[in-house]
């Protein structure tokens, strides 16, 4: 241990904290000043020298180039402290003091540890030097031999000794003892006291509770004060709402009248020639009105059809059906016939011809919502949150058929082209295993999607044909193109663009960053995506690059339409207003805000729009062609 011994001279150790290096340490390593191992060195700035930070404060020049040097500037040399604290030691609780030096124990610790972590060790060193845990008892032993000094320790006391038991004793006659004890059954001591006092604290707390109660009583008394006053005022406000209503009403006519004798003027020819109009009077502009509503609606009118909108337009909502009771969801026309339904259960009809006859028939069958419906052939297709798909005929209106337990959850929504369904839901039964969003038919094959894949089953038998897997998340919206023959899905970041007949492969691909879609529709040119990010994003149907986003909602894009001749979009959201965009120079032409909630479905039918929503009505909006500076109001 000579080795050891040179280093401890060099070393400053207390009788607590000896240390003996395993390996006598570098002499680069030690101060110049105090010849001992660096306590705490630092660099002298101005030469770069170092030593101990208690010896720099008592000279004034560096010791080896005897510059002199300010204390304030000195900085803590890192890289000395690291290499020093890097040497290894024995554990103290390892060494026996000879004389003056210490030496190796053979019975002690044994590590060898780091200088730096020399205290962490020696904390928690099994061999470290201890007192028994019984205050009465003054024996010291290591840490290891705690657990045989215990047990012939005469001092352990019964575990019943904060009840009052003062028994002692070795820890077999003590645990002995304490099957036995007297006091096993009594309280702690101080327990009762503590439970009196926590009563005390819960008998205030109810009292400040009860204060709390009646303050809240009485100030709610005065807010229901507050809201009867409210209510007159909002009843008074309605009042003269609806006059400001019946005013907008009678402009609205005499500007109707305007129009319409500013038009005869126009289409009259010269000389008494050509085919003039009657003179105009409250019934005959009436008359007039109705009879160009009743061509349009029917498609036959006495001029050309307006498959073909020129700008400037402008939609005016005509007129409101009312008959639901509850949200309208979905609607579908065909010919002369409006067909709509919602969380009523109910399919109601209208007729085109002559919409003042309200509702003309209602079928009822649904047991439950009914979510969406598509027209197919000569049948309308029905499904909803009853798990059923229903099949009328569109002669009679009878039940052709039905499907129970279609689905485990509800049927969100339904599309047909040709020969083709198409539904959404939230799980068809055993056929995912996770929510269907959306369905569809085409030919013999029903489409459904769900979390990530879309199947294909055979809509006869509704056996299984196909699955295609591996899509983004949720599918919520399906489409097809003008020609049939291609079906789109709408997920979360992507548009992919499907074969409809076997083997079903993909055709086309358009990925983006704008999150979940959640209504599609396909022109000859364009596909629409409405998303939940409240915006709508068109892109090429050819090349399927992106070319522009439709931005004005600010809510989730519902449903989306296209005019017959493609040229504009009308888009509906959950923040009550509908918009209609010119595809040509994607710019808004005209907001429709008559609904007091969320719009749900748009049905385009020659010259009309109608809407349905969450607020249990369809409002009608006309085209109508403006002329140069002249503006109707909607």
């Amino acid at each position: 241990m000579a080795a050891g011994q040179t280093v401890r001279e060099s070393f400053s150790v207390t009788e607590d904290s000896p240390v003996v290096f395993v390996t006598e340490p570098s002499p680069h390593f030690l101060c110049p000043v105090c010849r001992k191992l660096y306590q705490e060195p630092v660099i002298i700035n101005g030469c770069g020298h170092t030593i101990c930070k208690q010896c720099a404060s008592t000279i004034e020049k560096c010791p080896i180039d005897h510059k002199v040097f300010v204390r304030e500037q000195m900085i803590v040399n890192r890289f000395v402290v690291d290499h020093i604290e890097d040497l290894l030691i024995y554990c103290k609780h390892g060494l026996l003091k000879q004389g003056d030096t210490h030496v190796q124990d053979p019975s002690g610790c044994q590590e060898k540890i780091h200088l730096g972590t020399r205290v962490q060790h020696e904390e928690n060193c099994q061999f470290k030097i201890v007192h028994c845990s019984n205050p009465s008892c003054e024996a010291k032993c290591r840490k290891c031999e705690m657990v045989e000094h215990k047990k012939v320790c005469v001092y352990n006391k019964c575990s019943h000794g904060n009840k009052g038991c003062e028994f002692q004793g070795r820890e077999e006659d003590t645990q002995l003892h304490e099957t036995t004890c007297g006091y096993r059954a009594l309280q702690p001591i101080g327990v009762s006291s503590a439970l009196e006092q926590k009563t005390v604290q819960l008998e205030t707390s109810n009292r400040e509770l009860v204060k709390q109660v009646s303050s809240l009583n009485m100030r709610l008394g005065q807010l229901e004060e507050v809201n009867t006053s409210l209510q007159g005022q909002l009843t008074e406000c309605n009042k003269a709402l609806k006059e400001l209503n019946q005013k907008y009403e009678t402009v609205v006519s005499s500007i109707e009248q305007v129009v319409t004798m500013r038009n005869r003027r126009s289409y009259g020819s010269p000389g008494g020639q050509g085919e003039g109009r009657p003179r105009s009077t409250s019934s005959s502009i009436r008359q007039t009105y109705q009879s160009s509503i009743r061509h349009s609606l029917s498609g036959s009118p006495p001029g050309s059809r307006m498959d073909k909108w020129n700008m400037p337009f402008q939609f005016k909502c005509i007129g409101t059906l009312r008959g639901h009771q509850d949200v309208v969801w979905c609607m579908a026309s065909k010919d002369r016939k409006l067909y709509s339904a919602g969380k009523d259960r109910s399919v109601k009809i209208w007729d085109l011809d002559n919409l003042q006859r309200g509702c003309i028939k209602t079928i009822q069958g649904h047991a439950d919502t009914v979510q969406c419906m598509c027209i197919g052939g000569d049948n309308l297709y029905t499904g909803g949150h009853d798990n059923t798909i229903y099949c009328w005929s569109l002669e009679d209106y009878s039940l052709v058929k039905s499907v129970t337990g279609a689905h485990d959850n509800v049927i969100c929504t339904m599309a047909i082209a040709g020969a083709y369904l198409f539904t959404a839901s939230f799980s068809l039964q055993e056929a995912h295993d996770n929510i269907i969003c959306t369905m569809a038919i085409a030919g013999v094959y029903l489409f459904t999607a769900s979390f990530s894949l879309i199947k294909i089953w055979e809509a006869k038998t509704m056996t299984w044909k196909h699955t295609i897997p591996g899509l983004h998340h949720w599918v919520r919206a399906l489409a097809l193109n003008p020609d049939k023959d291609k079906l789109f899905s709408g997920s979360h970041n992507t548009i992919d663009i499907w074969s409809v007949t076997e083997p079903f492969s993909l055709r086309g691909k358009v990925d983006h960053q704008f999150g979940s879609i959640y209504s599609l529709a396909v022109t000859s040119k364009y596909i629409i995506a409405g998303t939940y990010n409240r915006n709508i994003h068109v892109y090429s149907v050819k090349t399927y690059e992106y070319i522009n986003a439709l931005k004005g909602h600010i809510g989730v894009i519902n449903s989306l339409c296209v005019s017959p001749c493609e040229g504009f979009c009308f888009s509906a959201s959950s923040d009550s207003s509908i918009k209609i965009w010119n595809l040509e120079n994607m710019l808004p032409i005209q907001t429709l805000q008559r609904h007091e909630g969320s719009v749900n479905t748009l049905v385009v039918h020659r010259d009309f729009l109608f809407s349905g929503s969450e607020d249990k009505e369809i409002k009608v909006f006309m085209y109508f062609q403006m002329q140069m500076g002249f503006a109707v109001n909607t």
